[in-house]
């Protein structure tokens, strides 16, 4: 876990990935062929294939939600903008850390009742007095996220914040790792600003233009309590293989031959089938002339909260379903 926990730790909010990149970098460096970045600060990690080998993209995000400085008030409390898709209730009497170091807390204002609160009515103490001393600690446009780790939760599983999208980067990394030769001329993209549209997979598929891509990420679960959009898949129960969600209806092809892998190898999977959200799957697919593109998901719990859950077994099988799915030439 120790791995994991630093990426964790390691503050990322979407436009701010530098440091995440450069620890992946650090992790994947001896095993691949080149790195490359672009404008967008995507981190590219190149596998050769044989000549002439078709080209695969993996795609898994590096930036996490979070908020940005838009003011500072008179009396030393800040005012925030969203940066991702945060919600109120998740926020509330969180503790925050700076990219700076600087930490602080979330509140309300408490003449309203918590199930008035909307973002507006947020606003972040890091123990100023005045608006010149906040001004001093942190400037306008500087981001936070909620401060926090991983922990153990269980036999099985890990919780913790942004597990979206970094448990999909981790298992990025622990593949590279343990990847001996590929059937494909084979690019891991650590992408960047997904959380605001996807934004780094964009430029990143249009100059590898591949002929095959997988985006990984965490899907939501169906086995909480009292769901309003239940779906199938649930924790423990392997890797997910995506057949659609609001940005894609998956390559027949490509969930075809996940499934098939992963038969082959023994390897626990579950289909999934969500009713909300998108991946960077959803803009490599229209890429330049089109993309065969498919997602291998990461079920998890508490999305886009302080506290989400995911389990080893299911990451272990997204890993394996990685490697076996890179051994065997789609066809």
């Amino acid at each position: 876990m120790e791995l994991f926990r630093k990426m964790v730790e390691t503050l990322s909010v979407s436009g701010n990935e530098e440091e995440l990149a450069k620890l992946i970098e650090g992790e994947i460096a001896p095993y691949v062929d080149e790195i490359t970045y672009d404008v967008m600060g995507n981190l590219i990690a190149r596998k050769k294939g044989a000549p002439g080998a078709k080209k695969m993209m993996l795609s898994a995000h590096m930036d996490e939600i979070g908020v940005m400085v838009t003011h500072a008030e008179e009396t030393g409390y800040l005012r925030f903008a969203p940066v991702g898709g945060l919600r109120p209730v998740y926020l509330i009497g969180q503790p925050i850390l700076f990219k700076n170091g600087v930490r602080g807390v979330v509140m309300y204002e408490t003449k309203l009742q918590l199930r008035e609160v909307q973002m507006e009515h947020l606003y972040l103490d890091i123990g100023a007095q005045t608006r010149e001393e906040a001004l001093s600690m942190v400037s306008i446009g500087d981001v936070a996220a909620p401060y926090g780790t991983v922990f153990a939760c269980g036999q099985h599983r890990w919780a913790g914040k942004s597990m979206d999208d970094k448990i999909a980067c981790y298992i990025l990394v622990r593949a590279i790792q343990q990847l001996r030769q590929t059937a494909y001329d084979t690019y891991f993209v650590f992408s960047t600003q997904e959380e605001l549209g996807l934004r780094g997979a964009t430029t990143a598929a249009y100059a590898i233009d591949p002929d095959y891509a997988l985006a990984l990420d965490v899907t939501g679960v169906g086995d909480m309590p009292n769901m309003s959009a239940p779906n199938d898949v649930k924790l423990g129960k392997g890797a997910a293989i995506k057949v659609r969600d609001s940005s894609i209806i998956c390559s027949r092809q490509m969930v075809s031959f996940l499934k098939e892998r992963a038969k082959a190898a023994g390897i626990p999977y579950q289909m999934e089938v969500l009713l909300y959200g998108g991946t960077d799957a959803g803009v490599i697919h229209t890429t330049r002339e089109g993309v065969v593109t498919g997602g291998i998901s990461i079920p998890a719990r508490n999305i886009h909260s302080p506290v989400e859950m995911v389990d080893k077994r299911d990451v272990d099988a997204c890993i394996a379903l990685v490697l076996e799915t890179l051994a065997c030439e789609l066809h």
